[in-house]
């Protein structure tokens, strides 16, 4: 075997990663060089074509050096490689369902890469047939739209890209760079539905319907990003509600919905009802990332980062998931909150925070920054009796008066409490009553829709549309004057649009 015994050698390409055969050499056989184990694990034979474009070496290309026309075997993963591939392939939300024998064989199947800083990694444009999993480092996605480039969403460890090309069969959305050095694992069709074409056909399905939202997300992103800086800074909306069972999810997605009707792309919801932030499911949305993600974000790529976590829905409203896990929650601090508004408010007209059940630091935050709070509370005696301990609370924070506004949601037919009694405990009038709606919300939340938007004649839909009306008479502010020509394509439909 002419390679048998031939020394490990470093590509003369401008990555100089690959290793002849795809051996993994030192990492494999040095147990002092843990760091190894990751940069050099098997991987079979990648060069560079070109100065920036990474291809993988076709068969001919390598054996023209070798008499020996036999294509070499791939050796098996190692047990420290296979954990490290699943570790990165596990993060990707898309393959939270997938079986533990599916995913061990997607880790078999994919190619390690290893990028420089700078160099691109994807060309927009360009047809594509591979997923690209990041194991370790940052990479930034830009739309070209000369003279401009627009950062739609930088990446890190446990996402993916290009899976538009791959599962969709369109041209690549967007060009990928890598923003530091990165170690990528690729996934190529084939191999892509070799393991998930059968019985996990469903987690194919939902990768699709990802590859779609993504699509949808980074065309709108690239417009709302610079719409986005003719407008003065949002309005900050948060939603409380004080005992759980009320309907604060609800009305938050709601109201979101109601005020996209008025300003579409322009109106954000960010969930911070912990510990479980569903407000994208209860959507429809797939969500891959979220604020308590941000926390490790250097400051240079803080507010694309933000951004890119930020999900689309075709209605008009956008959502930002506080955390996808429960324990991720805790990363979500004071300080964290208060950067990610002030980058938030930049972009966006309104901003609804939907705060939960719980006061906590970062609850308290948000209070700080809020132009207006709503309380909901239901027609029940202990959502009642802690309504108005937060209403108390809420007076004690110096919340101006004009500035609360009480939404009585009736979650039953026959309420335990009138709407005369719960105005005396709270001391203060109801602004909106939501009248019961049925088995509507529910379903709703089971068909990913929302009301105000689907069906804006159901009783949230109409509550909903209530309170944007009041919330938009007390902060609205006219519209900026724009320039079509100015703007890129795409702009222009949404500035000539009446409030």
């Amino acid at each position: 075997m002419p390679h048998a015994h031939q020394p490990p050698r470093r590509s003369s390409s401008a990555q100089g990663w690959s290793t002849p055969g795809g051996t993994s050499w030192r990492a494999r056989h040095d147990p002092k060089a843990p760091d190894l184990m990751r940069q050099r694990l098997p991987a079979e034979e990648w060069k560079a074509s070109g100065p920036r474009r990474p291809a993988l070496v076709t068969s001919d290309a390598f054996h023209a050096e070798s008499p020996v026309q036999k294509r070499p075997e791939i050796p098996r993963p190692s047990f420290h490689d296979m954990t490290s591939r699943l570790s990165a392939i596990e993060r990707a939300p898309v393959f939270f369902t997938l079986s533990e024998e599916a995913l061990r064989a997607i880790a078999r199947r994919v190619r390690r890469m290893q990028i420089p800083a700078g160099e691109m990694v994807l060309c927009q444009g360009e047809p594509g047939d591979t997923i690209f999993f990041i194991e370790r480092g940052h990479c930034r996605l830009v739309i070209e739209k000369p003279p401009s480039i627009v950062t739609v969403a930088v990446l890190t460890e446990g996402d993916f890209f290009g899976e538009g090309a791959c599962v969709l069969g369109r041209s690549q959305q967007a060009s990928v760079y890598a923003q530091t050095e990165c170690y990528l694992l690729a996934l190529d069709r084939q191999s892509l539905h070799a393991v998930m074409a059968g019985r996990d056909g469903d987690g194919l399905e939902e990768l699709r319907r990802l590859a779609e939202q993504r699509f949808n997300l980074f065309a709108d992103i690239s417009v709302q990003a610079t719409w986005g800086q003719l407008l003065e800074e949002a309005t900050v909306v948060g939603v409380y509600s004080p005992k759980g069972g009320s309907g604060g999810t609800c009305i938050s997605l709601n109201l979101v919905g109601a005020l996209a009707r008025r300003y579409p792309g322009e109106v954000l919801l960010l969930d911070l009802d912990f510990p479980y932030s569903h407000s994208a499911l209860l959507a429809g949305l797939v969500p891959t990332s979220c604020l308590a993600r941000m926390s490790s974000v250097p400051q240079e790529s803080f507010e694309d980062a933000l951004l890119s976590a930020v999900l689309y829905d075709s209605g008009g409203p956008m959502i930002l998931p506080g955390a996808l896990r429960p324990e991720e929650a805790d990363e979500v601090t004071p300080e964290l909150v208060n950067k990610a508004i002030a980058t938030l408010r930049k972009t966006f007209r309104y901003i609804v925070v939907d705060l939960g059940v719980t006061i906590t630091d970062s609850t308290l935050a948000l209070f700080d920054l809020t132009q207006h709070v709503v309380l909901v509370a239901a027609p029940e005696l202990s959502a009642v009796k802690s309504a108005a301990d937060a209403v108390d609370i809420l007076n004690q924070l110096g919340t101006p008066h004009n500035r609360l506004t009480v939404v009585l949601n009736h979650r039953s037919e026959k309420p335990a409490v009138s709407k005369a009694a719960v105005e005396r405990a709270l001391k203060r009038r109801v602004d909106v009553e939501i009248a019961f709606d049925g088995n509507r919300p529910e379903q709703a939340a089971v068909d990913g829709a929302i009301l105000s938007l689907t069906n804006a004649k159901s009783e949230i839909g109409q509550g909903a549309e209530a309170l944007a009306a009041l919330l938009d008479g007390t902060h609205a502010r006219p519209r900026v004057a724009v320039d079509s020509s100015s703007i890129p394509n795409g702009i222009a439909e949404h500035a000539g649009r009446p409030s």
